[in-house]
């Protein structure tokens, strides 16, 4: 996403002027209120952040949720990061607030990475690759020599012990050189932009779109905060490159050129149907008269929202529901999810 056009001061503190007196936790009967004002977009934003389907809002009292989050939150998971002492610190408020990523009970927030985290993760792919590789080849190349050649010689022993040995030693150090400097160093590693993308505020209501997180000196500083039921989403479609379609969601206010690509928290997927589900999830997140979505990543955090709490009361949801379950039996609720979502989003 690139950076927001500039502002005026005066244009800018008016927009904060009108956010500060109408923000308010979001709720779907505030569709019927959206103020009647001239689209400002201009025809490249159009191209860029509103091309594809318009996907309506909707009112989901239905959990839905894309199946990224079941896939890599097990209860296993769930219950190996609860016992790590090192995420405890993300139980405190506090703590969560100057993060540059959230997925909690008060916001959706979300950074990008810069280049150096791509170029480590490729180098650490073709690291592990190639070394594989080096094994494979040189196995073959050894049984090969010893059927065609018979019992190399001394100097050919050598001269195979510096090829092969550089082979390991340079996809090696590719491979466990990233992998050891990813841990003793995540920040640096990580690659992530000083300051955050965008914003999705439970509490407020609002959408903040960070005006240049790309630098220090402007990270953090905010170039529109606005309510979220002016914001319209997008069904994109872009080519594989294979030629597939794959699909990702663009939120885009119905006047301001305010853009949020959730492409970078849901990724691009073959299938519509998860990009669906993220978009109704996303609704249900937003909408503070229903509680968080019942899904194994929201659960340390529904103790928290006051009306996930009240509902949970009020039904006797276990506090624990997702992190006790055995495996067979949450494999069984990922299958049945996988079919709501076929059954819902493909009739």
């Amino acid at each position: 996403m690139t950076a927001c056009p500039s502002r005026e001061p005066t244009a800018l503190a008016t927009q904060q002027a009108l956010t500060e007196e109408s923000a308010r936790p979001y709720t779907p009967d505030q569709l019927q209120r959206r103020p009647p004002r001239e689209c400002q977009h201009s025809r490249k934003f159009k191209l860029f952040a509103a091309g594809g389907r318009y996907l309506p809002h909707r009112h989901p009292t239905v959990d839905m949720s894309p199946m990224h989050d079941w896939r890599h939150n097990t209860p296993k998971q769930l219950r190996e990061c609860e016992a790590n002492p090192e995420m405890a610190k993300y139980q405190d408020p506090e703590y969560r607030q100057d993060l540059l990523g959230r997925w909690d009970e008060e916001c959706l927030r979300h950074t990008r990475h810069t280049k150096k985290a791509f170029v480590f993760g490729v180098t650490r792919v073709l690291g592990m690759v190639g070394f594989f590789l080096s094994l494979f080849a040189s196995a073959v190349l050894t049984i090969l020599l010893l059927f065609t050649r018979g019992l190399p010689s001394q100097e050919e022993l050598v001269v195979m012990g510096k090829v092969y040995g550089t082979a390991y030693v340079v996809t090696l150090s590719m491979w466990w050189g990233i992998k050891l400097l990813q841990k003793i160093a995540p920040n640096f590693a990580a690659g992530a932009q000083p300051g955050p993308a965008w914003e999705l505020n439970r509490r407020t209501g609002e959408v903040i779109v960070f005006a240049n997180p790309r630098k220090a000196s402007t990270a953090w500083q905010v170039g529109h905060r606005l309510p979220f039921h002016e914001f319209d989403c997008y069904l994109q479609s872009t080519p594989s490159h294979q030629g597939l379609p794959q699909f990702n969601l663009s939120l885009v206010h119905y006047r301001e050129e305010a853009h949020v690509a959730l492409v970078g928290m849901f990724g691009a997927t073959s299938s519509h149907v998860e990009q669906r589900a993220a978009w109704d999830m996303v609704q249900r997140y937003m909408d503070t008269s229903q509680p968080l979505p019942d899904t194994p990543l929201w659960e340390e955090f529904r103790p928290l929202d006051p009306t996930t709490l009240a509902h949970d009361q009020r039904t006797g949801r276990p506090t624990r529901y997702w992190r006790d379950m055995d495996d067979e039996t949450f494999q069984q609720k990922v299958h049945e999810h996988q079919d709501k979502l076929n059954a819902f989003y493909r009739s």
